[in-house]
């Protein structure tokens, strides 16, 4: 009789652990693994990139695939198994990368269709990241010391320029004046060319010279909301590929009485 119950509890706890398994196996996709591309951050520390990619159900195996960016892509992994995020570390100053994230299923190997991209910078994201859009918008009432990682890759051509956007709260019938000011430029006199545009919202974009103000106006008679884009100018930024990080300070300067 005792015999028989520890057969028994030895089956159950057998069945227990293995059911986990089995269920696994048995309610898994028959789908083929999709086509994915990792999301690569370059700029939550200096000279790494941090790697993730989606749960995919119907691959057994992740294959993170990376070469350096040149002509002929040299694909190598960095990689296999089965979590979902890899971090690129101590890469050296300036290089850039094309990732490609492969899966298996069984012994059929996916290739991916697309790349990602990473590079090694000894800067992070300014503060006031992730302010890339309109609705992302920061409110600009004291100076703001900013940042605007430029990159251009030799593989298709692959562009990453930054851009910010701020407002700024204007009274009725007032004008305000921003001032941009790009730093470690060799010629730093106010009126220097730089290589930073401004776009007001409802404006063209237009160079901005070294500490000259910009001018927004509120020509209503209830007081504004109004944005600005700060990005860079891509024709001052490289001869071919390379990576390029601009610093700048945007101020208010003043606010004033609002003239035609």
């Amino acid at each position: 009789m005792k015999k028989g119950i520890i057969i028994s509890a030895a089956l159950f706890l057998l069945c227990s652990c293995s059911q986990n398994a089995f269920e696994e196996m048995l309610f898994r996709t028959t789908d083929d693994p999709f086509d994915d591309v990792p999301l690569a951050d370059s700029l939550s520390l200096e000279h790494t990139v941090f790697l993730s990619w989606k749960i995919d159900g119907g691959c057994d195996r992740y294959l993170l695939m990376r070469s350096c960016d040149q002509p002929v892509l040299n694909f190598e992994c960095v990689y296999e198994g089965t979590e979902t995020r890899w971090t690129d570390r101590d890469i050296p100053d300036g290089r850039r990368y094309v990732y490609r994230l492969d899966k298996t299923r069984g012994k059929k190997r996916f290739e991916g269709k697309d790349y990602a991209y990473g590079y090694s910078s000894d800067c992070r994201k300014d503060a006031w990241e992730n302010n890339d859009t309109e609705e992302r918008a920061v409110r600009l009432d004291h100076d703001l010391i900013c940042s605007l990682p430029c990159v251009r890759y030799l593989t298709d051509g692959k562009e990453e320029l930054d851009c910010d956007w701020f407002y700024i709260e204007i009274p009725p019938r007032r004008n305000a004046d921003i001032v941009v000011s790009q730093s470690n430029l060799e010629d730093a006199t106010e009126g220097a060319d730089t290589d930073i545009m401004v776009q007001p919202v409802g404006k063209g974009g237009e160079p901005v010279k070294q500490k000259k103000a910009v001018r927004i106006s509120n020509a209503s008679y209830e007081t504004g909301k109004f944005l600005f884009k700060v990005y860079p100018d891509a024709t001052q930024l490289f001869d071919a590929t390379g990576i390029r990080v601009i610093g700048y300070t945007v101020s208010l300067k003043q606010i004033y009485d609002y003239t035609f």
